[in-house]
């Protein structure tokens, strides 16, 4: 009795351990216990897909009743789940475990971009607004990013122009048509001049300014891990696709007093 409960509780251990990641079981009408493919395993060609209680055949010859392979996806196929979803190549191979560790990398990242992306378009908004309100300009939502720079470089736009105006000069000499030309193309319009009321509220619009472009910088650097952890996850589902995949067997096998009991076998192939 001690051997036989030692027996099924090694057995139970194992398919806890084991067969979660390949097969799902069932309860069969009869009272038996089906085995059926799952994600990341195959079912061996010629096995049935139903357990039962064993046949007088079956169990005079031990012959098994149901074969589960272990990480029988292609190197090709892990790749391209893998780049889909990092971690969905290990399911494949059937290495969940290992998966769950890139899914999650994943879902972090892409909640990072998310809210880089979010951050940075609100303060954007709020720097935006801060200009209109103080810097006497009117909507000036949409404008290049150069718009945004100067705004907060120079004073008011007249010191900007001034400076142009010093650039045309050392860009074109004498020619006084070139000069003023440059100068029309590189001035703000009418309803994009400023003045800011004063250097403190123009400080405070930079650093509003730079904590926008610092929450789009973050984004930008978790879509690249986030590119990064798709391919480390495509390299490693497809060194473990080309590894010996692990096959078990459920068997039946009779003890020293003619009982019959179930064992699962493994082998790699």
């Amino acid at each position: 009795m001690r051997e036989w409960m030692i027996r099924m509780a090694c057995l139970g251990a194992g398919l806890a351990l084991a067969l979660p990641a390949q097969a799902d079981f069932g309860l069969t009408p009869g009272g038996g216990f089906e085995i059926g493919p799952a994600r990341g395993a195959r079912i061996a060609p010629g096995a049935g897909t139903a357990m039962r209680a064993p046949s007088a055949a079956t169990l005079a010859h031990g012959a098994p009743h149901q074969r589960v392979e272990a990480g029988a996806a292609s190197r090709l196929e892990a790749i391209g789940a893998s780049l889909l979803l990092p971690g969905l190549g290990h399911r494949a191979v059937g290495r969940e475990r290992r998966g769950r560790t890139f899914m999650v990398a994943d879902a972090a990242l892409l909640v990072g971009i998310a809210v880089g992306q979010a951050q940075g378009y609100v303060r954007k908004k709020g720097y935006i607004d801060y200009a209109e309100d103080f810097a006497g300009v009117g909507d000036i939502g949409g404008k290049p990013d150069w718009y945004y720079r100067n705004l907060g470089q120079y004073r008011s736009s007249d010191a900007y122009v001034h400076d142009v105006a010093r650039t045309a000069r050392a860009i074109h000499g004498d020619d006084l048509a070139a000069r003023d030309d440059y100068v029309a193309r590189n001035s703000p319009a009418a309803d994009e001049a400023w003045t800011w009321r004063s250097d403190a509220d123009r400080r405070e619009f930079r650093e509003r300014r730079k904590a926008s472009r610092d929450a789009y910088r973050r984004a930008s650097l978790f879509l690249g891990a986030a590119l990064f952890n798709r391919l480390l996850s495509a390299v490693d589902a497809a060194r473990l696709a080309s590894r010996p995949r692990l096959a078990g067997a459920l068997e039946w096998r009779m003890d020293e007093s003619g009982a019959h009991y179930p064992c699962l076998a493994w082998s790699l192939r």
